[in-house]
């Protein structure tokens, strides 16, 4: 019983061959899952961003409907008032009783044109880059 033989030998490598080779399979079906998992998961994460984005989008158009809902309550309640029959009066020529009516006399003539202060604009505009670089680099 002292050496083994070489038939002893050779079993017991059959023996651990399926063994590493399961292990083998194991690590390669685990590797499997985990890269399922993740691109699981970034398609997941992508489609929640995209969720979130417009999310965010119906959430500021929502805002703006509100302001929008808001002016339009508030003319409305203006126009119910006094002031405002009184301001419609005015503008169509009704006043309170001893008020001046103001209008130009038929036939004045055209008042002067107003000259514009400030830099002179230019006949075309500026291509962007060209802006940029105006701005920018005082070109």
């Amino acid at each position: 019983m002292g050496e083994p033989s070489l038939r002893s030998v050779y079993m017991s490598s059959l023996r651990r061959a399926p063994l590493i080779g399961r292990r083998a399979l194991a690590a390669a079906f685990g590797l499997l899952v985990v890269v399922g998992l993740i691109v699981v998961f970034s398609g997941s994460l992508t489609r929640s961003t995209d969720t979130e984005s417009r999310a965010e989008a119906a959430r500021a158009e929502l805002e703006a409907r509100r302001l929008e809902l808001e002016e339009t309550e508030a003319e409305r309640d203006f126009l119910g008032t006094s002031e405002s029959i009184l301001w419609q009066a005015r503008v169509n020529g009704y006043g309170k009783p001893g008020e001046v009516r103001f209008a130009l006399p038929e036939g004045a003539p055209t008042p002067a044109p107003i000259t514009p202060i400030g830099p002179q604009h230019a006949a075309e505009p500026m291509v962007p880059f060209d802006a940029w670089m105006d701005l920018l680099f005082g070109a």
